[in-house]
């Protein structure tokens, strides 16, 4: 995986992750690259690293400029990781014969997967409905089933909701958020709303079917309030007792971004209060979980639409799947690219 001049190809690799993450792409890049990790560098900084680069890996909010590409003389190829490019000069890579390629980021697949799996689940309340069923403490009797014989909705719940129709909200729009939106249309939602520190350009909402949206309407206006909302002094215990009380009661909550976001106890005197129609967490503020978390009686009730999971929203099996290097991989190798933009 060397360069034509046999040294290791240097590879810039500009993200908005966190220094345990850093450390693990760091740990997983080839023999052959020299990876170099910036979280938000400044201009000056990128001025000193970019001469030398010959390849970029670009994640969420980290743009690549045509200016950038006229500093990067040796550039030979840009990975985007994620689906969005909208911020990479893609003339300018062009001009230059620089090769783009937008791969796909599987964990954030496997993550909005989870949150639709689990807001059906909230919706349809599964929970309670499972547990009813294997209980079989109905005290009617049961006939043989044919086509004009069944008992439809044996006990009788009238509260059992779809997405068709509903407004969907989704806080902290990274790419979990994008691959979310990209799987809503066929459940025909009147609204998919987001909010994110600065909204997309027209044409990415328009793409996705996606409404930028304050934080008040956000609150106020979901049936379904997807919580993808990364850790920060300013997102510490923002979905507290203010936020619950400008929700609909008849609304529900997933959160599968980062623990500490929610006050717990909170939610929990929240849902124990009929206050949101059902909850489903993925991170804690503590993990793992204990038993003296306020969310756990609720949790082990079965008539409480609440649904908490070990922290693995983007947790799958990996194997052959797209590594944050695998196109890299490929390109030096003389390979056809998987996800290049023609």
């Amino acid at each position: 995986m060397t360069n034509e001049s046999g040294r290791k190809t240097r590879v810039l690799f500009l993200t908005d992750r966190g220094e345990w993450h850093q450390q693990a792409a760091r740990a997983a890049a080839p023999p052959g690259m020299e990876v170099l990790i910036r979280r938000r560098p400044g201009a000056a900084e990128l001025a000193a690293l970019l001469p030398n680069v010959e390849v970029i890996v670009s994640e969420r909010n980290q743009p690549v400029t045509e200016e950038m590409i006229a500093m990067t003389p040796r550039l030979r190829l840009i990975v985007r990781l994620g689906s969005l490019y909208h911020d990479i000069a893609l003339e300018a890579a062009r001009a230059r014969g620089v090769r783009v390629s937008v791969q796909p980021v599987v964990g954030c697949i496997y993550g909005a997967e989870h949150v639709l799996t689990t807001a059906l689940a909230l919706l349809k309340q599964w929970k309670r409905s499972l547990h009813a069923a294997a209980a079989a403490d109905h005290g009617r009797e049961a006939h043989l089933t044919d086509e004009n014989t069944f008992a439809f909705n044996w006990l009788g719940y009238t509260d059992l909701r779809s997405l068709f129709g509903k407004t969907v909200a989704i806080v902290g729009m990274g790419e979990i958020g994008v691959e979310l939106a990209r799987r809503l249309p066929p459940f025909r939602p009147a609204a998919v709303l987001y909010h994110k520190r600065h909204p997309f350009p027209p044409e990415v909402d328009a793409d996705l079917g996606i409404t930028y949206a304050s934080w008040a309407d956000c609150l106020e206006r979901a049936d379904v309030l997807i919580s993808l909302l990364p850790y920060s002094p300013e997102t510490e215990g923002v979905l507290n007792a203010l936020a619950f009380s400008r929700m609909k009661s008849t609304a529900i909550l997933v959160h599968a971004g980062s623990g500490g976001v929610i006050d717990e106890t909170t939610l929990a005197g929240a849902l124990h209060a009929g206050r949101l129609l059902g909850a489903a967490l993925d991170t804690f503020e503590y993990e793992p979980l204990q038993p003296d978390n306020p969310l756990i009686p609720l949790a082990r009730d079965p008539d409480m639409n609440l649904l908490l999971t070990p922290h693995t929203a983007v947790a799958a099996e990996l194997a052959g799947s797209p590594g944050d290097y695998d196109e890299i991989v490929r390109f030096l190798a003389g390979e056809t690219l998987r996800f290049e933009v023609r």
